[in-house]
């Protein structure tokens, strides 16, 4: 046998999401977190792991297909714009009962301290996601969103966490103002 290994680049980013041009909810979100967080959002000029990338873009892909497997009414919609102008994707809109905003994570942080009691509160480690949420969701004019996040930190034992996600209004709007606050300091906006 005769191996050659095949170092021919291959680009892991490629997607058929449908993103327009123009500012996103996450460049906005994303450098915020930069700035509160640089140890674990400052990636320098680079993104950050591609690979993993991929993987968390194949895991929604077949969830979405286990949702609806599983008789959930879930559905990704096609992109929409804020009041101001600002696109944003949220990976789901779940339809069962109560419509919830939803998003799925793949991570390869630990979610040991996420439990199975009702709680008011994520750990820190989670805001990034919640913010997220929580600004479709104000933009989608809603009260509820969902979270789905599958941790691959031991990768022989991935585990998986999902909750619902119940905000005030008054919740959404002091997220919303942060977030457009900090565009606008930024001048990403």
């Amino acid at each position: 046998m005769l191996i050659t290994p095949d170092t021919r680049p291959f680009d892991f980013l490629k997607s058929d999401l449908v993103r327009s041009s123009g500012i996103h909810a996450s460049d906005i979100y994303n450098d915020l977190f930069k700035k509160l967080e640089p140890k674990r959002y400052d990636y320098g000029d680079g993104p950050p792991n591609r690979e993993l990338m991929a993987l968390g873009t194949a895991w929604e892909k077949h969830f979405e297909y286990l949702l609806r497997a599983n008789g959930i009414d879930a559905q990704r919609p096609d992109e929409f714009l804020s009041p101001q102008g600002i696109a944003y994707s949220p990976d789901l809109i779940i339809f069962n009962g109560m419509t919830r905003v939803g998003e799925i994570k793949l991570t390869s942080m630990s979610l040991d301290e996420l439990g199975l009691e009702q709680t008011n509160v994520l750990p820190q480690k989670f805001d990034k996601y919640v913010c997220q949420i929580k600004l479709y969701a104000k933009w989608l004019e809603l009260l509820h969103g969902w979270l789905a996040v599958m941790s691959i930190r031991q990768p022989w034992a991935p585990t998986f966490w999902s909750a619902n996600l119940d905000f005030t209004q008054a919740e959404l709007d002091r997220n919303e103002a942060m977030v457009l606050n900090h565009g606008r300091h930024q001048k990403l906006i």
